[in-house]
């Protein structure tokens, strides 16, 4: 079956009202429609391939946990992106935390360097200096990015996924892109 003719299935009312009513088969369908998706999703907003499951596993327990207060006013993509988007928020709070305890406990011992080659060092690089700095955009701004620029969502899907006005993703989307180059020290280009 195909992913969409799977969403098609687990949107369905018997199956939406099955799992609200706590049938774990029909929890299982919602599960395996849209667990790559909101893999992905987790994977672009955080950049740590290592938390993803965690984070996975995290959305779909308060997904399941919430689903009897699921009212069908939006897709149920849109309310799991919501709900994965607020676990990754949580997610990078902790991760702030921990970088400073990190930063702290590791400024009195000498900085040691993984030997990999130049450029998987370089890429590597790039893609932690990236992702510091998308962790440093407020939640706000940082969503509307994601949204956009990496999930690929038009304005009126992330409008509905992040529950604000077209023009207020739109305003977030380029505030994001603008601190970006800022922090990435790359010339930013109003188009």
């Amino acid at each position: 079956m195909t992913t969409r003719a799977a969403v098609r299935d687990v949107e369905s009312a018997a199956v939406l009202a099955a799992a609200q009513d706590g049938d774990r088969a029909a929890q299982a369908a919602i599960f395996e429609a849209y667990k790559d998706r909101v893999a992905r999703q987790v994977f672009r907003m955080t950049g740590d391939a290592s938390s993803v499951d965690d984070l996975v596993q995290e959305v779909f327990i308060s997904a399941f946990s919430a689903l009897g207060r699921f009212r069908g006013d939006a897709q149920l993509g849109t309310w799991l992106y919501t709900i994965a988007a607020n676990r990754v928020r949580n997610w990078w709070d902790s991760q702030r935390r921990r970088r400073r305890r990190e930063d702290i406990a590791s400024s009195h011992a000498a900085g040691d360097t993984v030997a990999t080659p130049e450029a998987d060092f370089e890429a590597t690089q790039q893609r932690e200096r990236l992702y510091r700095a998308l962790g440093e955009l407020p939640d706000k701004l940082r969503e509307s990015f994601v949204a956009r620029a990496i999930e690929g969502m038009n304005l009126h899907e992330a409008s509905a996924a992040l529950g604000v006005p077209i023009s207020t993703v739109s305003y977030r989307t380029r505030r994001a892109e603008q601190l970006l180059c800022a922090a990435l020290e790359i010339p930013w280009r109003d188009e």
